[in-house]
């Protein structure tokens, strides 16, 4: 740790924001009480509109009035959370990032804690949720979910949590910022860069305002982006269906056959017609997995870029972030 980030560090705390005008509020007051106020860090607050419609934006722009150490971005559109994140950390230039949800879910005092662990030499220091005051379903598909990221699709030795409550280096999020991809998921990201990690429990807590904006399609989307995005698995599995089918086939054929040539051909056009509409229902899905992977690869030659922003209370002229 070099004397500068030993004396002062400069630390960035990153927040999406949509429609959270009844919680904005409530978390300048509680980031300004237990963070922006301790002397022995600088820190700084990158509050990203996401195309809210509720009037988030102007009060993003008084809290940045009131407070220089806030800086507000507005994204043209709402592009998703993920990629209001890769916009707020491109805006990030500390020593270290920290990402905070605005509905204060995840404490903020718990940013103190991963700063100890990255003074002691950690470039990622993970949120894991030791408690959270979630639905029953809501917490054992979380448990599920991570479960098969964490064996199917993520490094091995990643000490990873799914969410996006984490710290990470100026290092690491120099590394961040290459990422080309467009359909993205920040922890996956995080995870994939490797580095030296530590793992900081803590309770998760209600939302203070507001209701949530993760519905169940978007977790699930979530899912569905992470598995095909950093997972061998759905193409395997492709692959070792097909082999199973095509082994399958063979017996059959042979007693088909068999049974023509015995003069004992088979009735019944049922059995029949719902083999073959359930191999071409297969040959479908299966199709539709590979023009998954095609549509992917479709969007990123395209080279568009990631997303713009239409204001900032920093700079008024427009920007854009190219992935590529």
């Amino acid at each position: 740790m070099t004397a500068a980030i030993a004396k002062r560090p400069t630390v960035f705390i990153v927040t999406p924001v949509y429609n959270e005008s009844a919680g904005l509020a409530a978390y300048e007051r509680a980031v300004t009480e237990t963070l922006l106020n301790r002397p022995e860090h600088d820190f700084r607050v990158v509050l990203v509109d996401d195309g809210s419609t509720d009037g988030s934006w102007a009060m993003i722009q008084g809290i940045a009035a009131r407070d220089a150490r806030f800086q507000g971005v507005r994204l043209s559109r709402n592009y998703g959370s993920h990629v209001a994140l890769s916009a707020g950390i491109a805006h990030a230039s500390g020593d270290a990032v920290a990402i905070l949800a605005c509905d204060l879910q995840d404490p903020p005092d718990v940013i103190l804690e991963f700063l100890a662990r990255w003074r002691q030499g950690a470039k990622i220091v993970w949120g894991k949720r030791r408690s959270r005051a979630d639905g029953s379903w809501r917490v054992a598909a979380s448990r599920i979910f991570e479960h098969l990221v964490r064996r199917y699709a993520m490094p091995r030795g990643s000490q990873f949590t799914t969410g996006s409550f984490l710290l990470m280096d100026r290092q690491v999020a120099a590394c961040f910022r290459q990422y080309q991809e467009h359909n993205r998921i920040t922890f996956a990201l995080v995870a994939w860069t490797g580095f030296d990690q530590a793992v900081v429990p803590y309770d998760r807590q209600r939302r203070v305002a507001g209701q949530s904006g993760w519905k169940l399609h978007q977790m699930l989307k979530s899912a569905y982006d992470t598995f095909i995005g950093y997972c061998t698995l759905p193409i395997r599995i492709i692959t070792l269906l097909g082999a199973a089918i095509f082994l399958l086939c063979i017996p059959l054929s042979a007693y088909f056959i068999g049974c023509w040539l015995l003069g004992n051909p088979q009735k019944g056009w049922t059995s029949l017609m719902l083999g073959v509409t359930f191999f071409f229902g297969l040959q479908f899905l299966l199709m539709g997995v590979l023009g998954e992977y095609l549509y992917r690869i479709y969007s990123e030659v395209l080279g568009r870029p990631l997303y713009f922003v239409s204001e900032s209370t920093a700079s008024q002229e427009p920007a854009i972030y190219d992935a590529a």
